[in-house]
């Protein structure tokens, strides 16, 4: 019974998942989730009391999800300047995966316009989960070649990066087209250069 009941509520949430990224959270209706997943109201009620508990758990999972991508990329790869440059090249199939949907978490922060809403602090935590990852990757680059990188600084870096990685996703979903990841490759190895 147990196993049942966590298909079911993976069932939802697998459902919501796709309806929160490719139409928002705040056009995806209860209603709407309960007859794509198949369920009774009541079944729905049981696993998520709200909608916003239901996005909440969407944003955790994604969370780990892209998290688990990330370092599992990172394993990969062998040297610090690989290692660092990772977190930017997955992009490129991610975007293309998704035919330019964007970020789950850039799509749906910007809906919630109250900052304590739990929906939009459990998304901003999602970039602050990549925070500390990419600061760890700029200081092995730094500590790879001290003479090649002794002009950066690890945390400066790191914020330059997500805004970089950022901007690239946000603009590949405008345009619907993969050219703001190739600069913004190109972009992050300049960076790095003396």
């Amino acid at each position: 019974m147990i196993k049942r009941e966590s298909k079911v509520r993976e069932k939802i949430l697998e459902t919501a998942s796709e309806l929160f990224y490719t139409q928002g959270y705040h056009v995806t209706g209860i209603n709407e989730i309960i007859e794509k997943s198949c369920v009774a109201k009541a079944t729905f009620y049981s696993h998520f009391p709200s909608k916003e508990d239901l996005c909440l758990s969407y944003i955790h999972t994604m969370n780990l999800r892209d998290i688990e991508l990330i370092m599992n990329e990172l394993k990969r790869r062998k040297s610090p300047y690989k290692r660092f440059m990772a977190s930017i090249e997955v992009l490129k199939p991610l975007m293309l995966s998704t035919q330019f949907k964007g970020c789950r978490f850039l799509n749906i922060v910007p809906e919630i316009k109250d900052p304590k809403n739990p929906i939009r602090k459990e998304g901003i935590l999602h970039f602050e989960a990549f925070r500390p990852i990419l600061r760890d990757l700029s200081q092995e680059l730094i500590d790879s070649d001290s003479k090649k990188f002794n002009h950066l600084n690890s945390k400066k870096l790191a914020d330059d990066y997500l805004t970089i990685q950022m901007g690239a996703i946000a603009l590949c979903e405008i345009y619907h087209d993969i050219w703001p990841v190739d600069q913004a490759i190109d972009f992050v190895k300049r960076l790095i250069k003396k």
